[in-house]
């Protein structure tokens, strides 16, 4: 069959039906016309067939042939299973005669002798047809066939008159005798054959089990079906072969694995099998009894089938839209199959000798399957089988990779491998390979073609971890033969990686498929993503010194630090860094020193040199963490003028304005970590409380001089608030009933108490309000105002404290110069005496 004309037409008249032979003896023209008419109605019309008083599964129809009558046409105990559709289904014999004189004379001794053969064969069906319309008158008709009638007494029912064309009504009731005698003989070979195929089948555990014998006439048998018009009987049967097949070779392994198994891998492959010349192959030949040549056959003839099938069903009135492009996927899940199936006999039964062989077949069965079934759609745009497309490409690179790597072991097959491939029926993918075979440099060539559209179709089937196997096995056999490498076609994105396990032979595998595109100096985000990814899936200090170098390049050429989320593989980079908080004084008064203890896991893979680590706690109460992750409905507000805090509604924040006031009030904690090591590490905040208000964790910042990360992944036990307050300190004056008088050196003595402790030295300010009063500070000097520093406080700590104070003599002061009256406020942190102010100034 040539390639080059082949369609659906051609692919279809391949295969020659088994007619139903009908023999005819004795002598009438005019039965040729009833002829044609049989043969029209039995090829139209389907039949039910009963066995048993049950009708058979599938509708049959009969294509018949008419041939004169011969001895070896008669069936007998001698006939084979095999040999079944050679033998005729009925004998016909035509008598037209004028007379029964004429009979007598010239017709009864040969119908006797044609009579006396039949009789002598066993289960032969035969009928004797009889024209009578030469007879003058009816009277001359009823002679002839009581004369024919008395000489067939015994078999009455077998003779037929010859009807009138226009007597449908007689034809229709010769045709159904036809037809009885047709299904007798149908009835008798199909229990032969069923009680044949079942005693053979029943001895598939011996020895000498002839496995191609049982496999010839299991074809034969589906295709009888399959020429009697059912289709899809035939397509079970061949299915069942197949996994009878395929159980034989997954079983080989067990202790009572027959030892025919060992003679079907003795059988060599001489021939060159393919599915184009597998098309015209009616009955397979013996040279083809090894494993390749009955897979090969088998899916050849599916192919077939199932283009008949798809013609059978394009006739009828319901035919699904689909029907192109469910027969093309039909045609490639079943070459799969099959290339799967000799694949992992050879890998079972350790077939070495017939590897390179096998690898051709598999590259131009893959071809030929696909440009079937672009006779029948264009299968690349096929949405419901991208992934069976791209296993076989996958398939066809694989046979290919796998041949080019044993010639490379063993050069001395070349010559060998060359010969197979000139074996005729030439194609072009044989003159192809029979090239790539003799020179390694178009070995690659080829390969590189099979390379790209293999690696399109994975990519369309969204197979992408496929495709940098392919490629990685594609360039890794190109250095052992110190070829170069296209890294052009090389493209390792984002969506790739993502799809790809972090562990160490993805490390391993990813350095040695980039390792020319790991040295240029560019800094591209792909060659960060690639770097990075790489640093993930394994801990290897090249890598990680490589990663280094190139991110502290491009922080440098962009001015800032690289932000690590932008070279993350995965869409959500928090999970970079799990950091926890643990529970921390949430309530915390000016002057007091905060520390906050945390564990930071670093996942990334390489250690950070001093990092620094930044807790951002935000006034703005929609921006905390709890908020950003649907944690909490209720959520903290500061009033300032009342000093405190609420828990509000998130609905009536939503609703009430943020004042610019509020929403700048943020602070920040940070350290530094001298390194930050993968893994856990222990953290500590410590600040000191120099502001009030209410404010929520936000996000946590690490950066270095050229790298930074932010993240609200941050777990706690309870909601990370901090609410900053101010409590004031008791200031009072002790001596407040004693009268001072001016010009003379008094003392005053204040009383301190801390409500809080006061962790550090504080200051205590006294000011007058006036400039008439003076006081006395430790170089005795006297001074308007005085300023004078408390050692630190604990908790409800009370001190006295003695300030020596004179008052100017001065009677514009008011009416009495001399006492003046005490008056004590305390607004805040102000206390008013007389014309004396005390301050308390907070840290």
């Amino acid at each position: 069959m040539d390639r080059d004309s082949l369609d659906l037409n051609v692919l279809s008249k391949s295969f020659v039906k088994n007619c139903v032979l009908i023999s005819h003896a004795g002598v009438d023209q005019s039965f040729s016309v009833y002829q044609h008419a049989l043969i029209s109605y039995f090829s139209r019309n389907s039949l039910v067939w009963k066995i048993n008083n049950k009708p058979f599964p599938h509708r049959l129809v009969f294509p018949l042939k008419f041939v004169a009558y011969e001895d070896k046409l008669c069936f007998g105990p001698q006939i084979s299973p095999t040999e079944i559709t050679k033998i005729a289904f009925l004998h016909i014999f035509n008598i037209n005669v004028t007379s029964a004189d004429d009979y007598r004379q010239n017709v009864r001794h040969n119908v006797s002798d044609w009579f006396a053969k039949l009789i002598s064969k066993s289960d032969v069906q035969w009928i004797i047809v009889i024209n009578t319309n030469r007879a003058k008158d009816r009277k001359t008709k009823q002679s002839i066939m009581e004369k024919i009638k008395t000489d067939f007494a015994k078999f009455t029912n077998r003779l037929f008159e010859l009807p009138d064309t226009s007597d449908q009504t007689a034809f229709q009731s010769f045709v159904q005798g036809i037809q009885s005698f047709l299904f007798q003989h149908l009835t008798l070979v199909m229990d032969i054959w069923d009680k044949a195929l079942k005693s053979q089948y029943e001895k598939k555990k011996q020895h000498s089990w002839d496995v191609f014998s049982y496999f010839q006439s299991m074809t034969e048998y589906g295709r009888l079906f399959w020429s009697f018009g059912a289709i899809e009987y035939s397509m079970s049967i061949f299915d069942d072969m197949e996994k009878l097949l395929h159980d034989f070779v997954v079983r080989s392994g067990d202790s009572e694995s027959p030892k025919w198994l060992a003679q079907l891998l003795n059988t060599k492959i001489d021939d060159r099998p393919s599915l184009i010349s597998n098309f015209q192959i009616q009955r397979i030949e013996k040279r083809a009894a090894h494993y390749l040549g009955m897979r090969n056959y088998l899916f050849s003839q599916q192919i077939i089938m199932s283009i008949h099938l798809y013609q059978q069903k394009m006739k009828s009135n319901d035919a699904a839209p689909s029907l192109r492009s469910d027969c093309a996927v039909g045609i490639m899940q079943r070459a799969l199959i099959t290339i799967e199936a000799v694949k992992e006999f050879n890998n079972l039964m350790n077939n070495k000798r017939d590897i390179p062989k096998t690898c051709c077949w598999t590259w131009w069965t893959v071809s030929e399957s696909l440009q079937i079934c672009q006779l029948l759609c264009d299968v690349s745009h096929l949405n419901v089988a991208p992934v069976i497309l791209a296993r076989l490409h996958l398939a066809r690179f694989d046979a290919l990779l796998s041949l080019a790597k044993l010639l490379k072991l063993n050069p001395e097959d070349k010559l060998g491998l060359a010969e197979w491939l000139q074996i005729k029926p030439l194609t072009l993918e044989s003159r192809i390979l029979n090239s790539a075979v003799g020179s390694m440099d178009q070995m690659c060539v080829e390969m590189e073609k099979v390379h790209d559209i293999c690696i399109n179709a994975l990519a369309h089937a969204d197979r992408q971890r496929f495709v940098l196997n392919v490629t990685h096995q594609f360039f890794a056999f190109l250095r052992s033969i110190n070829s170069k490498c296209p890294i052009s076609k090389l493209s390792i994105s984002k969506p790739i990686l993502q799809t790809m396990p972090i562990q160490p032979s993805t490390a391993q595998m990813l350095t040695s498929l980039c390792s020319e595109l790991l040295e240029e100096s560019k800094n591209s985000d792909e060659i960060l993503n690639l770097l990075f990814f790489i640093s993930q899936c394994e801990i290897d200090e090249k890598i990680n010194e490589k990663l280094m170098e190139k991110l502290r390049k491009k922080a440098e050429d962009d001015g800032r630090p690289v932000d690590l989320s932008s070279i993350a593989i995965s869409d959500d980079s928090n999970h970079l860094f799990s950091i926890k908080i643990e529970n921390f004084e949430a309530v915390q008064t000016t002057d007091s020193i905060l520390e906050i203890r945390s564990i930071i896991d670093s996942k990334i893979g390489f250690s950070l040199e001093n990092a620094k680590i930044e807790l951002h706690f935000s006034g703005d109460s929609g921006s905390s963490i709890a908020q950003q992750s649907n944690l909490s409905v209720l959520s903290l507000q500061h009033e300032k003028k009342e000093n405190i805090c609420r828990l509000v509604s998130e609905l009536k924040i939503s609703k009430t304005p943020q004042t610019s006031e509020n929403s700048t009030k943020n602070l920040q904690i940070s350290t530094i970590s001298p390194i930050l090591k993968p893994g856990e590490n222990e953290i500590l905040f410590r600040t000191d409380i120099t502001r009030i208000g209410c404010f929520m964790l936000e996000k946590v910042r690490i950066s270095t001089d050229f790298l930074e990360f932010s993240t609200s992944n941050v777990v706690t036990r309870r909601p990370a608030a901090l609410y900053c307050i101010a409590t004031p300190h008791s200031v009072t004056v002790a001596n407040d009933g004693q009268h001072f008088y001016a010009g003379v050196m008094q003392e005053l003595e204040i009383d301190v108490e801390a409500k809080c402790e006061i962790p550090k030295e504080t200051h205590l300010e006294i000011e007058p309000s006036t400039p008439n009063f003076q006081f006395l500070d430790d170089c005795q000097e006297w001074k308007n105002s005085m300023k004078m520093t408390l050692l630190p406080f604990e908790s409800m700590e009370k001190r006295r404290v003695r300030v020596r104070i004179w008052l100017k003599i001065d009677s514009t002061i008011c009416e009495s110069a001399a006492v003046q009256k005490r008056a004590v406020s305390n607004p805040g942190a102000v206390w008013k005496f007389g014309n004396l102010e005390i301050l308390k100034e907070r840290i």
